[in-house]
C-alpha cells in the first residue's frame, strides 16, 4: 500500500492506496474537493461534520440520478435493438421469399 497525503477543503490527511493508483486518487480529491467548496459556498454556517455530511448526500444523489439516467438509456437501447432484430428478421424473411421464386 502507497501512503498519500491529501488535502479536502484545506486540511490534510493521509490515506492509503494501492501502488500506481495515486494518480487516480488525486483526481478523485479534486473531484470531492471541488464539490465541498461547492457546498461550503452555499452553506456558510456548515461545520467540518456537516460539510462532510452534505458533500456526501449531494455526490450521492448525482450517482443515484447518473445510474437512474443510464438505466433509462440501457432500456431504450435494448428495446432499440429489439426493433432492429425484428425488422432484420421480416427483411430476412422478404429476401428468403424473394429468392425462392427466382
Amino acid at each position: 500500500m502507497s501512503k498519500v497525503n491529501i488535502k479536502l477543503h484545506d486540511r490534510e490527511y493521509s490515506v492509503s492506496c494501492d501502488p500506481g493508483e495515486e494518480d487516480r486518487l488525486m483526481e478523485v480529491v479534486a473531484f470531492v474537493d471541488k464539490k465541498m467548496r461547492e457546498v461550503s459556498s452555499r452553506s456558510t454556517s456548515a461545520g467540518e461534520t456537516r460539510l462532510f455530511m452534505l458533500t456526501c448526500l449531494m455526490l450521492a444523489d448525482e450517482l443515484s440520478e447518473t445510474k437512474r439516467v443510464g438505466e433509462i438509456r440501457r432500456l431504450a437501447d435494448e428495446d432499440l435493438m429489439v426493433a432492429a432484430v425484428e425488422h432484420l428478421s421480416q427483411r430476412v424473411a422478404h429476401i428468403s421469399s424473394q429468392v425462392g421464386r427466382a
